[in-house]
């Protein structure tokens, strides 16, 4: 990494270095995820009895609805986006004020309802829970409030690796959300070529500042390798393929009239060397300074500001080998998300 520019703000090599910094969610060696064994029988035998008993409130299903759209994350980013839902949607019923102790109460209450479901994995000697919404909440969502969100069963069953990235990513989508310009959210879009097939991304957040429509696309970019489900050769295909998809899907939005930018979530330094070379690679270069790069670690150790934890490309020079190597990387923005 060559010519690191300073801003008044964070310098970029500041936020590089801590990319690291206190991350729970990482991927380890051998990571094993349960769940515990009073969340895992009978959710919609629950459901519907606590709804029989009117025990199932309006809240609940806001409260469900926002842990399906990240899919896995905790109960920090729960508060803040109903919060920022209850802005969004001001003529529903939505719970902006809410107290976080409550809600964490609430949160296990629902565990035990059949609602959510946690997920325990060990890190450091502690238990790191993250929750998610089972498939039969889901479904209840979506028959009470017409809301869509991932009613799948397989959601249940996705590799450690995928699970860790997506809780990272929720902490910078969170962010987004909280913008009083958010005009419209949309999580798991898809975009489809005949060089890549179907890619569904993380969530793709629209704002609208000065009648100017941005739209960001938070995709996570984990380079670890869980390899007793893959070999490193099949990742990298993987990772290789999203980038080439990412590429056509903000071309894409180009096209639909949006100021297009890209955040990618990595977990630490290495995974920004990795991830930023590939995109440096198959990226021409005039589209380099709409990609930005955060993590877990980077947003945690600039307090939660977004314009702090990110950073990106400006330029590319020859490596000895051929291939495109970093050349000015910058904690300067051009996105006016807030």
């Amino acid at each position: 990494m060559a010519d690191t520019e300073k801003t008044t703000e964070r310098a970029a090599r500041d936020i590089v270095g801590m990319m690291g910094y206190k991350a729970l969610f990482e991927y380890m060696p051998e990571m094993e995820i349960s769940v515990p064994d009073s969340d895992k029988r009978n959710s919609l035998d629950k459901i519907a009895y606590y709804y029989r008993n009117e025990e199932i409130v309006l809240s609940d299903l806001y409260i469900g609805y926002v842990i399906a759209l990240y899919k896995y994350t905790i109960p920090k980013v729960v508060a803040e986006t109903i919060q920022a839902l209850g802005s969004f949607w001001p003529q529903k019923r939505v719970p902006r004020y809410i107290d976080r102790d409550a809600l964490l109460s609430r949160i296990k209450k629902m565990c035990s309802m059949g609602m959510l479901r946690r997920f325990v994995y060990t890190k450091e000697g502690n238990n790191i829970v993250l929750y998610s919404t089972t498939p039969e909440f889901c479904k209840v969502i979506y028959q009470a409030l017409k809301l869509n969100t991932d009613a799948r069963h397989e959601k249940d069953i996705l590799p450690p690796l995928e699970i860790v990235e997506k809780a990272a990513s929720s902490l910078i989508t969170n962010e987004l959300m909280k913008s009083p310009h958010l005009k419209e959210f949309d999580f798991m879009p898809s975009y489809q070529d005949k060089e890549n097939g179907k890619i569904i991304f993380n969530s793709r957040i629209f704002h609208e500042i000065a009648g100017k429509n941005y739209a960001t696309i938070v995709e996570p970019m984990f380079t670890r390798v869980d390899l007793k489900r893959f070999t490193e050769s099949e990742w990298d295909k993987h990772l290789q393929k999203k980038v080439s998809a990412l590429k056509g899907y903000m071309e894409q939005l180009n096209k639909d009239g949006n100021i297009v930018q890209a955040v990618l979530v990595c977990e630490d330094l290495e995974d920004f060397k990795k991830i930023s070379g590939m995109v440096c690679t198959l990226f021409p270069e005039s589209m380099l300074q709409h990609i930005y790069y955060s993590s877990e670690g980077a947003i945690k150790s600039a307090s939660y500001d977004l314009h702090s934890s990110l950073v990106r490309i400006t330029s590319v020079k020859d490596g000895e080998d051929g291939k495109k190597v970093l050349g000015t990387v910058t904690s300067q923005h051009t996105y006016p998300f807030f």
